[in-house]
């Protein structure tokens, strides 16, 4: 970041020509998402159906008191980079081909698993989501819609 002074000009020239980008203009899909007991974990699924996504991250928080982060499954089907990341009650999960040559595979592209600290019946309220972000492989940003 360069240091701001008395000769430091900013300026939005430029700004509202990339905002008439096509690419600008974000398309909508639906990522239907359960969370269920399976064998003593909370197992987290996210189905997507939308493919020509090139990229795709879920930062997705969870109850720490409840739950305890054990692993993320990936099916995303190719070579792209998966990544995850766990912070305190916290897991940025995702992933992306930065050369956008390839694309995610529909289906579940991640399973996100955790281990009870005690005995639940039930998986309400445990998992929320932060931020959801997703592009396509021509660079068409894409909000996706949690059900």
């Amino acid at each position: 970041i360069p240091p701001l002074n008395s000769n430091t000009q900013i300026t939005g020239k430029g700004l509202s020509r990339v905002s008439m980008n096509k690419s600008w203009t974000p398309q909508n899909t639906d990522v239907d998402v359960v969370s269920e007991l399976v064998n003593g974990n909370v197992e987290l699924t996210m189905a997507v159906t939308k493919s020509d996504l090139s990229g795709l991250q879920f930062n997705i928080r969870y109850d720490k008191s409840i739950l305890t982060f054990k692993e993320v499954v990936f099916d995303t089907g190719n070579t792209m980079t998966n990544f995850a990341k766990q912070l305190d009650g916290k897991i940025n999960i995702g992933t992306i081909d930065p050369q956008a040559k390839e694309v995610m595979k529909t289906g579940v592209p991640f399973k996100v698993i955790f281990e009870t600290k005690q005995t639940i019946n039930n998986t309400a309220g445990l998992i929320s989501f932060d931020v959801t972000d997703a592009v396509t492989k021509d660079g068409t940003k894409v909000k996706l819609q949690i059900r």
